[in-house]
């Protein structure tokens, strides 16, 4: 019996789904007519709409550079009907428009002596709009005004100096300055730019510990809107062992009266430095001098400074003594 009533239910409760599903698939069918026809009379309008255009700049003039940014879309607002905006904007989207600078600046580019313009979107408008289609009609484009700021193109020949870091092996050090082949290089950019521009530095070299000299080749740090000829140059760290020398240098003394004698105490002075393995043998005592001024001797000091002179340029770490000697005058 308990059965018999659950099967009746059964039945029922199918038969009322199936007609509720019947009525909500027709009652679907009926809201897609509607909101299709809603559509097409919609489409039947005319809209007023913007539409964002990518810009693409062409026609700059040859003798002077763009150094500012003009915008890199247009904002059309355009008017049509509903078809036909949207048939443009699934197919026309992403066309650029073409704004051509000589064109519509006109004569005025060739001033040199003018580098800034400012257009405004009426000069341009139909110009944009003759690239788009006759179905829109562009009533106005943002921005309203495109400012084109020129240089003039020059080249400069500017010092490369470089930029580099390293750690030199115990014993060795840097017999030379570090220099750069070509120590300078030519710069081509707006004037604005290379008037301020006092060198040119290269890229960042990271060495490790060197224990010899080194050629680095090394590219130019890039400067926007200017370029470089040559693009690269070559550091030369110039590194050898080093050991330690001394040489006795005899003190001297000019501008004496011809009746003096003058002795010194002690008459030479003891230089060491230091010097690379393979310059060791250049070295004599020629290469230095050691001098004392009379002008001490007549201000009768009792001990006469002794200065160094003439010292290599590629010697580090040059010391001497005594700094002061003792002196007997004979007449």
């Amino acid at each position: 019996m308990k059965n018999k009533w659950t099967n009746k239910a059964k039945y029922f409760l199918k038969k009322f789904q199936i007609k509720n599903e019947r009525k909500l698939a027709i009652f679907l069918i009926c809201v897609g007519i509607a909101s299709v026809f809603w559509l097409l009379n919609a489409l039947e309008k005319e809209y007023n709409v913007e539409l964002s255009f990518p810009v693409r700049y062409t026609n700059l003039p040859k003798n002077k550079m763009l150094i500012n940014e003009p915008p890199r879309q247009f904002v059309l607002d355009v008017r049509s009907f509903g078809f036909t905006l949207l048939r443009y904007k699934l197919s026309m989207a992403f066309s650029p428009l073409v704004f051509n600078v000589g064109e519509i600046i006109g004569e005025a580019m060739e001033d040199k002596n003018q580098n800034r313009y400012a257009i405004p979107s009426q000069q341009y408008r139909k110009n944009m709009a003759d690239q788009i289609s006759s179905e829109l009609n562009v009533t106005s484009i943002l921005p309203d005004t495109v400012y084109f700021q020129f240089d003039q193109i020059v080249t400069q020949k500017k010092k490369v100096t470089p930029i580099v870091t390293f750690q030199l092996k115990k014993q060795h050090y840097l017999y030379d300055e570090i220099s750069v082949v070509p120590d300078s290089v030519d710069v081509m950019g707006p004037r604005s730019i290379l008037d301020t521009l006092t060198q040119v530095k290269t890229v960042a070299q990271n060495l490790k510990t060197l224990d010899g000299s080194v050629q680095r080749t090394a590219s130019l740090q890039t400067i926007n809107i200017v370029e470089f000829a040559p693009k690269k140059v070559t550091i030369q760290i110039p590194v050898e062992e080093y050991t330690e020398k001394q040489l006795a240098i005899p003190v001297t003394i000019d501008s004496i009266p011809d009746n003096f004698k003058i002795n010194f105490f002690p008459a030479e002075v003891k230089v060491s430095f230091m010097i690379g393995l393979s310059r060791f043998s250049e070295i004599d005592p020629s290469d230095f001098r050691a001098s004392v001024s009379y002008a001490d001797i007549e201000n009768k000091v009792d001990y006469l400074p002794v200065t160094l002179e003439n010292i290599p340029n590629h010697l580090k770490s040059v010391d001497f003594l005594p700094k002061k000697i003792e002196y007997l005058i004979e007449k």
